[in-house]
């Protein structure tokens, strides 16, 4: 039996392998590198919990190791707007400015939004800029109105096999010996929480928390 739930936290574990999104990491890569030769916007989108922190993490540390290129990376708050204004963007290094949540932007009044926007596009002069957001339609309607160019890139759910591969992933974490199988889960039931997650392994791993504690509480 296994004697914890290895779906509890519902984040990404340093202790698992991360589910390679292979074709989003390259193309995003991609994106980001034409970003860093000529200056330019590049829009993150995804629903909370689809991945899109783990995916920027992966480029980031990939970024991290080439001397010629600087990060940096902020929660997008009000009082950010300040420090973005202020930076001191140098023309030895490259730099990547990212910007979480950049959907709260909308929690600010029309004047002040227009004003970031504006800024977003006086930093790309200089520097590649990454917005993840967690809306469908945001920002880069705001970009068009003020002809503002930026680059859309969507992240949608994990395929099966790579939803499988998490679930035994996490399941090995408690296995006295790894194994390649989703058991105590049937196949029926990884049906069921791929339909209902979409794919999104943060509601994936939520779903999976509550059935493995269903689960364990039977056998006892």
């Amino acid at each position: 039996m296994l004697a914890n739930n290895p779906f509890i936290v519902i984040t990404s574990s340093g202790h698992e392998k991360v589910v390679d999104r292979v074709k989003e990491k390259v193309e995003l890569q991609m994106q980001i590198n034409e970003a860093l030769k000529n200056g330019k916007i590049v829009v993150l989108k995804g629903s909370p919990g689809v991945g899109k922190s783990t995916l920027v993490n992966l480029i980031v540390n990939n970024l991290k190791k080439s001397q010629n290129v600087s990060v940096i990376r902020e929660d997008f708050t009000p009082s950010v707007y300040n420090k973005l204004r202020s930076l001191n963007l140098g023309v030895i290094k490259k730099t990547l400015v990212i910007l979480d949540d950049f959907n709260n932007v909308e929690l600010l009044d029309k004047n002040s939004q227009e004003k970031v926007i504006k800024l977003m596009s006086e930093l790309a002069e200089k520097a590649a800029l990454l917005l993840i957001e967690n809306r469908t339609e945001g920002v880069e309607k705001d970009f068009r109105r003020m002809h503002i160019e930026a680059v859309k890139f969507d992240i949608t759910g994990l395929q099966r096999t790579d939803l499988r591969q998490l679930l035994t992933d996490r399941l090995n974490m408690v296995r006295d010996v790894p194994r390649d199988n989703i058991d105590p889960f049937t196949d029926d039931e990884f049906e069921k929480i791929y339909r209902k997650s979409g794919g999104n392994p943060r509601i994936a791993l939520l779903i999976c928390a509550a059935l493995f504690d269903q689960k364990e509480t039977s056998l006892i």
